[in-house]
This record gives structure tokens, sequence and C-alpha cells, in this order.
């Protein structure tokens, strides 16, 4: 390519950049995606995070379900030296309860916002979610699984996102 051409490519890039508009000058208060509008990207973080949560999360607890005799071995290995080895069934069972009922509440608060225009219950299947996660987190600690419990640290930290972008969203609303 000669010089001339790049100087005028790099000119073009610049000015366009220099004029380009921000979400909210470009679309105000209301962004629309595929047809569907969304109060502010807030809420469209929201339900991204919350469908992709919830896959992660309701596979986990059907998996639980539908091999339960593998699920149970697994953590009766894993667990096998540990204080909660005693208790692996009901732990599963816990986990798996937990695991489903904040996936559902995931899902219902996806179906929520679009129906009532309000993300309250992904709040309460985030936090539910970080309850398990913390649960989590914990056995694998105690169960000196130091590396199973790192990689369940952006799972939380994404659930975390997610309720922070709840809280300020309440926030913002409650401001106008």
């Amino acid at each position: 390519m000669k010089k001339s051409n790049i100087i005028i490519l790099l000119i073009c890039l610049i000015h366009s950049i220099s004029f380009a508009q921000s979400v909210a000058e470009l679309y105000g208060d209301r962004i629309e995606l595929l047809g569907i509008t969304f109060k502010d990207p807030l809420v469209l973080c929201q339900i991204l995070i919350a469908i992709f949560i919830s896959i992660a999360f309701i596979q986990s607890g059907i998996d639980k379900i539908i091999d339960r005799k593998g699920n149970l071995e697994f953590f009766n290995t894993h667990f096998s030296d540990s204080i909660l080895k005693s208790f692996t069934p009901i732990l599963l069972t816990i986990l798996t309860l937990f695991e489903l009922t904040g996936g559902i509440m995931l899902v219902y608060g996806i179906y929520y916002a679009f129906a009532e225009k309000t993300t309250l219950w992904i709040f309460y299947g985030f936090v539910v979610l970080a309850i398990t996660l913390i649960l989590l987190f914990a056995g694998q600690r105690i169960a000196k699984d130091y590396l199973g419990a790192a990689d369940l640290v952006p799972y939380f930290m994404l659930i975390i996102l997610g309720i922070m972008s709840c809280l300020l969203y309440t926030s913002d609303a409650a401001d106008e």
C-alpha cells in the first residue's frame, strides 16, 4: 500500500473516531437490539449475564439429577479426607436445589424483565447463586482443592457484577 493511501486511511479513521457518538448520545436512554428495546445498557448487561449464568447452573443441576450416582462417587472421593465425608449425599442434594433454584429464578427474571420492565427477579437469582458459589468455594477449600476453588472465582465475579448492575440500575431509577 502506498504511503499516501495509508495517510488518507489514518486521517479518515481519526476523523470518524473524533466524531463518534457514545451509546447514550446515539440512543438516548433506550437501546434497541434485534428489535428489542432495553431501558439502558445496564439492563442489557443484566439480561446477558443472567442468560450465561442460568445456562451454566441449570445444566449443572440437571447433570447432578441425571448422573446422581456419578456425582455422588465424585463427592465421596473428593471429600474423603475432610469433615464433610459423611454428609456428601445431603450436600449434593442441597447443592442441586440451590443451582436449579437460582438458575430458574434467572430464567424467570429474564422473562420478567421483558414482561414487567424490571430486573428484580434477576437480582434475586444472582443472590441465590452467589450464596451457592460461596458454599461451593467453602467446600472446595475444606477439601483442599485450591485449584477447584480458584475456578469458581470468575463465576462469582460475574455474578457480583450482575448484582452491582442491578443495584446501580435501582439507584438510578430512584434518583429520577
